[in-house]
């Protein structure tokens, strides 16, 4: 018992870890990806398929940093699992457009 409770901590201190290396990734997006992330946003919402929510809150994280940051910690806290899938979608499409589009920095 006491083992898987000390696992589960592991766990949870190396999500925080990875959610902290995740805003920071996100922080440090040109402002042309956070155009881009609203344009994919909308269409989420507007079409049927992948969800827009991730993407919208994702561009405001990098057009408005301080507000929508205080957006997102909430998001996480209330809806933990919806959160971590959206980061997850996230990752992939940053990790898509980064191989598609390298930058020179």
């Amino acid at each position: 018992m006491d083992a898987e409770l000390k696992d589960q901590e592991g766990k949870a201190e190396v999500d925080m870890a990875a959610s902290i290396d995740d805003r920071e990734r996100v922080k440090t997006l040109p402002k042309e990806v956070g155009v881009l992330l609203l344009a994919a946003g909308v269409g989420g919402v507007l079409l049927p398929g992948p969800i827009g929510s991730p993407f919208l809150i994702m561009a405001g994280v990098v057009l408005w940093p301080k507000l929508f940051m205080r957006i997102e910690v909430a998001f996480e806290r209330r809806f933990p699992s919806l959160h971590r899938q959206g980061v997850r979608q996230m990752k992939r499409f940053l990790s898509d457009l980064q191989s598609r589009y390298p930058s020179n920095a």
